[in-house]
This record gives C-alpha cells, structure tokens and sequence, in this order.
C-alpha cells in the first residue's frame, strides 16, 4: 500500500476576532457614532452607544443562526448521507458525481487524481468501510462548510508473503468539507484535514501494542520529533524506522534507517519539516520478528498528517513583540539541513 492511499482516507481563531474587535474599536472612537455634544447631549447617531452592552448576539453573528436555515442544513444532512452511501458501495462514479470540477483540497489534489486515488484504494481494501459523525454544517448563501469526523476500516486485498496475513486497516481523521450549491444541487468544491492518523497490521502485530505520537502541525522547515512506542511480547523482537516525506501525487517512498527495539523501548526521530510548504506524511514501521530475528511474524504501519504551514516574512507577523523577537527567520533553514537521525531510548 502506498503513502497515497493512505493519505486518501479522509474526507479558534480568537486572535484574530480580537484584532478585528480592536480595528472596529478604533474606527468607532473616531467616528460619528462615539460623538458628543458639545453641550453634553447625546446625538442621534448615538443610540447605538446606549445599547445594552449585555444585549447577546442575533443574527449572523449567533450560535443559533443556523435555525434560519434549517432547509439548507436538511439539504447537506441528505448530501452527506447519499455520499457515504456511494462510498461505501465503492461507486465511483456516484461519489465523482458529487464534486465541481474544478475541486481542489489542501493538499493540491484535483478531481481526477482523487478518482484515481479512491479507485486504488479500493482494490486495495476491497471491503473499505467508512462512517462519518458530522460536528457542525454552517450556510451561508449558496455556500456550505462541514466540520465532521471520520472513521475507517477494511482489509487488505493480498497477504503479507511471508507472513501469509491480510492487513487490517484503522482509520481516524477530522476535517472540513466546503460546498457550493450548483443549479439547485450540492457540489464539493473542496476539503481539508486537520488530523488525521491511520495503522495497518499484518500478523501477530495485530495484536502489538504500540502508539505513534507527532505534532499535528509545524512551520516550514522547523524541526521537530516524532516517537514510536512499543510493547513488545515476550521472546519476541522487533525492528522500527520513523520517516517523512511531502504529500505530492504520485508519491516516492521515504528513505528510513531500520533500529533493533530492545524490550520496553521506544524509538524517537528528530526531523525537518520540508521548506515547499508542503504538507507531510509521517511513517511509522514495525516489523516483529522471531528471537532469532531470521524470521518476520508480523508488521505495522502507523501514519499520521503533519500539516504544514509557511514561515511567516517578519513583515506580515502580527505582534510587535513578535517581530522584535525574530527580526530575522530563525526558523528558516538556511544552509543544509542537518541530517536526521534516529535515537533509541
């Protein structure tokens, strides 16, 4: 299975309301509806000023909005359930029917090469299942964006060789839809994942206990850490490798540096985020093997996302603390980077 189709299975900002609050802040302070009288009189374009301060938000602007769109929401709600529906009938023309043309999600993928990818992963896992729990629709117009979280499972279409085991596929991920009605019908026109992590196991690693912990988001070209955890079971060994590599289409295979897990170990590897602004894909591998390490008993795969995001120019960082602090991209990767390596704990 290639990094592709792993990457396949899915489908707050206070800062920011506080800086447009104290732009509004501001304009207000110099305009006409803060204004006074001279002779201390309110004018009439301050009534606005005598509102209540606890008055709650209505509108466009409340947690209910949603209530005057209760025929759109119903709408999407259909959407989303014939979707799933086709997805799980591995129609792919049917679940293709529901994307615009020109559909693009955050990782550059266009129409085609998601009917391409999905089409793979079915042959792939041929019984692939899919559940989806949806958070939050919110309409605007003839748009529509959907918060969901999802689920995923299946099993591997041929055995492990030598080990004579199909892979069993877990998949977890949140993300975001973003629709547009189209000549009176939903179009998904595109998408995003915030997190995202999956595992497939063949053999006695079915049952391993491990866990594959990462950031889930990094700026370009800073370095961070990702770690494997196992638990080995007794008279059994294993041999782990952490890599990384950019979410692009068609995907090439990382390199990795295979390291022996003594019992109870961990393995931690310390790497750079690439400087394309690209998003990554983490791989995890474990191979479990017999005490005599001649021969492999079972296998793990663990990916997670790491989302990407660009090193901010000191120009466009909002703060000036901020700016003050890293005048210059401290970040930045600007000779080689140095190699990654492999420590085992």
């Amino acid at each position: 299975m290639t990094p592709d189709l792993i990457s396949l299975l899915s489908r707050k900002y206070k800062a920011a309301l506080f800086l447009a609050l104290s732009c509004q802040i501001a304009v207000l302070s110099n305009g006409q509806a803060s204004a006074v009288a001279q002779d201390g009189q309110v004018g009439k374009g301050d009534k606005l000023a005598q509102a209540s301060v606890s008055t709650a938000p209505t509108g466009d602007f409340s947690f209910d909005d949603d209530k005057s769109h209760e025929t759109e929401r119903k709408e999407v709600e259909e959407f989303l359930n014939n979707l799933e529906t086709m997805w799980n009938r591995h129609d792919i023309d049917g679940v293709m029917g529901n994307y615009a043309d020109d559909y693009v999600n955050n990782d550059g993928i266009d129409k085609n090469t998601v009917r391409k990818l999905t089409s793979e992963f079915w042959k792939t896992y041929p019984d692939a299942h899919s559940s989806s729990a949806t958070k939050n629709i919110r309409i605007d117009g003839l748009y529509a964006t959907v918060d969901s979280r999802d689920q995923a499972t299946g099993t591997t279409a041929n055995e492990f060789q030598s080990i004579k085991s199909k892979g069993e596929l877990q998949s977890l991920s949140e993300g975001r839809l973003y629709l547009k009605k189209v000549s009176g019908h939903w179009k998904i026109i595109g998408d995003r994942i915030d997190f995202e992590k999956v595992k497939v196991s063949f053999g006695l690693a079915k049952q391993l206990k491990a866990s594959f912990t990462a950031p889930e988001q990094i700026r370009s070209g800073k370095q961070f850490t990702a770690r494997l955890d196992v638990s080995l079971p007794p008279g059994l060994n294993a041999v782990g490798s952490i890599a990384n590599q950019p979410l692009k289409y068609p995907q090439v295979a990382a390199s990795d540096n295979p390291r022996v897990f003594e019992a109870g170990s961990s393995l931690e590897r310390v790497m750079n985020a690439n400087n394309e602004n690209c998003n990554e894909l983490l791989t995890a591998r474990i191979l479990l093997t017999s005490p005599t390490r001649d021969k492999v008993l079972g296998v793990s795969v663990f990916t997670r996302r790491l989302n990407v995001v660009p090193e901010p120019r000191p120009e466009s960082v909002i703060g000036e603390a901020t700016v003050k602090a890293d005048p210059v991209k401290t970040d930045s990767v600007k000779a080689d980077p140095p190699k990654a390596e492999n420590e085992q704990k």
